[in-house]
């Protein structure tokens, strides 16, 4: 088997995306499966900012604790995370970083420099890079491999005849992604191949440029560097047509698959970019084989609206809902804070209304750029009072394409509000996703009127409380709609027989949604179905996890995971009668609560004694899932506290 993976670190703003994004793709069309994930501070410029991309021969869903190499275009990047190689990885930096003092890197929080100057005097090192890499080399088994980055960039602009060094700073990006590359057995074409996937082919001179970077560094590394034994050489180009897209985008390209025409959102990490991919998108043609798309989208295209505030961008989202459109919106936890009110407001109407809620570390502004599954509780009893809601997280890529369709569907279906669950590490990260199926895109918009109807009544009692619904603007009808409890008409009313009957009308919705949703959407079972552990978890720990699966199998576990995709309507029965058939139960989430393990205790009696919970604003990993696993089997651990993320 072959795997590899990377860090590549440096300030905010010096183009460590860019090449993460060419890396990534050079190591797909070498034929490899890849997967990364951006972390980021809340800051524009200059403070530290890496990627950590990995990939191998099989499909790969998750980051690892340790790295086989650390890149750093920056002193601090290698300060950051000296210690985050495995036995034998490489370390790859400018010489000229080795007698920075770790005081000195100005960008560096001061509890961080205080941990590393701790970790490196306590080993008996100084605390400056220099002792950095030492501590690496002599206590992890390291490799150092000094590339004099300026020598490579003077050497380029003499190249590129640039004229001064100054003129060609913007490629030491390039310098030190090229020397990753070429340590690790990246063709050259490969590497051409990622740089037009990235600027595309109408860009040549840009592509020209950094490929002179690249054949300047690659030679210099074939030279110098001949004593790392991790390489990916021998893999072909594949065949099969897959995309590299982040979380963000999945959500985006569902929602124009699955008929959206309008959203709303105020900018806000990390849900920001969903909208502004969407806004980025030009409707030009529709897929006949998608009629009802067709007919729907027909001259109309998708409306992007950057409201005031997320007040405005709820109501302005439950107003379009109202008018006929396919309507969402977008945000994150402070800002998912002030859409309760306005959540309520569509509850009573029966609103179809669609919130991605994209969660960070909280509370209050909290971890803005940072990771968390803490908003679960929130989402389901945010707003006050009762009224039903659909809540629904995707655990990958792919899951949140056909899930972002799905909550739209619900909506109109069901007419409530829907909350689809996303956390910022499936926001930021990037996988490989196979071109989406046709015939799971179905759009269907439940009980629509479109002829006059004397006497409409909005709020209609029916059996299954779903009245048909009109939307405003429908010639021949009139319909009322306020914040109070109504009758059929939406006329205001405090008589408590109506308000009984209105009140059961709306949450009877949920009971059909239990009904009519199959179980085995929202609640999958993976591994062995006779297994002895069972891990619950939901979201993006899924990748982790099914990961760490692997390797626990060939480690003699019998093991199976149960993720929870749907919270409202919650899949009782099925959770209850995997969780009650299993003798080792073992629940794995981002939060400080076990927010999942409340909520399954509450819907089904079962309480979950063992539990991995991490909260340090990063992902949980591979490595973290396996060591809780083991724990709680060798150990008997009840309450494992997950910290190992930086």
């Amino acid at each position: 088997m072959v795997e590899i993976e990377v860090i590549l670190g440096g300030p905010q703003g010096g183009g460590i995306e860019t090449a993460a994004q060419i890396f990534m793709r050079a190591l797909a069309r070498a034929g490899l499966y890849v997967y990364g994930k951006r972390e980021y501070f809340s800051n524009i410029m200059g403070r530290h900012s890496y990627f950590q991309v990995r990939a191998r021969d099989r499909p790969v869903r998750s980051v690892r604790s340790k790295v086989d190499v650390v890149a750093g275009l920056d002193a601090e990047s290698i300060a950051t995370h000296f210690d985050d190689i495995v036995p034998g990885g490489a370390i790859i930096f400018d010489p000229s970083f080795a007698q920075i003092r770790i005081d000195a890197l100005a960008m560096m929080e001061p509890d961080t420099k205080e941990l590393i100057r701790e970790k490196l005097r306590s080993s008996g090192y100084q605390a400056t890079v220099q002792g950095a890499l030492m501590y690496s080399e002599e206590k992890l088994g390291g490799k150092l491999y000094p590339l004099p980055y300026q020598k490579m960039l003077a050497e380029t602009a003499e190249r590129l005849k640039a004229g001064s060094l100054s003129a060609v700073q913007r490629f030491l990006n390039t310098v030190v992604l090229s020397a990753v590359s070429a340590l690790i057995g990246v063709p050259l074409e490969a590497f051409k191949k990622g740089l037009e996937d990235v600027f595309g082919v109408r860009r040549p001179q840009v592509i020209e440029q950094n490929m002179v970077v690249a054949d300047i560094v690659y030679s210099y590394v074939k030279n110098n560097f001949n004593n790392f034994d991790k390489r990916i050489e021998g893999f072909k180009p594949r065949s099969e047509q897959m995309a590299i897209v982040n979380g963000n985008e999945a959500v985006a390209i569902g929602k124009i698959l699955g008929g959206l025409t309008f959203q709303t959102y105020y900018p806000i990490t990390p849900a920001a970019d969903e909208s502004f991919f969407l806004e980025s998108y030009e409707l030009s043609e529709v897929d006949p084989e998608f009629k009802e798309e067709a007919e729907l989208l027909k001259g109309a295209g998708i409306v992007i609206f950057q409201a005031e505030d997320e007040l405005a961008a709820i109501n302005m989202a439950i107003g379009a809902a109202l008018a006929g459109a396919r309507s969402a919106t977008a945000t994150s936890g402070p800002g998912f804070s002030l859409m309760a009110e306005g959540l309520g407001w569509a509850g009573i109407n029966e609103a179809p209304v669609v919130v991605t809620l994209y969660m960070r570390g909280g509370p209050s502004t909290g971890l803005p750029t940072r990771d968390s599954q803490a908003d679960l509780l929130f989402a389901l009893s945010a707003g006050h009072g009762e009224f039903p809601r659909i809540v629904i997280s995707s655990g990958d890529h792919e899951e949140a394409i056909y899930d972002a369709v799905k909550a739209l569907n619900w909506a109109e279906i069901y007419q409530c509000p829907v909350i689809h669950l996303v956390e910022k590490n499936l926001a930021n990260s990037w996988a490989m996703v196979r071109m989406y199926e046709k015939e799971r895109i179905k759009i269907l918009r439940g009980r629509v009127v479109k002829e006059p109807v004397k006497d409409y009544k909005r709020f209609a009692f029916t059996e299954d409380g779903i009245s048909p619904r009109a939307f405003i603007g429908t010639p021949g009808i009139v319909m009322w709609y306020t914040g109070d409890e109504h009758d059929e008409h939406g006329h205001i009313t405090e008589d408590p027989e109506t308000r009984y009957a209105m009140y059961m009308k709306r949450l009877k919705k949920l009971e059909i949604a239990d009904r009519e949703i199959p179980e085995e959407e929202r609640a999958i079972l993976y591994g062995d179905e006779n297994a002895d552990i069972t891990i619950v978890s939901w979201g993006s720990t899924k990748g982790a996890i099914l990961d760490a699966m692997e390797g626990l199998r060939d480690k003699g576990y019998k093991i199976r995971f149960l993720q929870i995709k749907v919270f409202s309507p919650f899949p009782k029965n099925i959770v209850r009668k995997i969780l009650g058939s299993s003798n080792i139960v073992i629940d794995i989430e981002n939060n400080y609560l076990g927010q999942a393990a409340k909520v399954i205790a509450m819907e089904t009696g079962i309480v979950i004694k063992h539990m991995a919970l991490k909260w340090t604003g990063r992902p949980i990993t591979e490595t973290e899932v396996i060591k809780a696993v083991e724990s709680v089997v060798k150990e008997g651990a009840e309450i494992i506290h997950l910290r190992d993320g930086k």
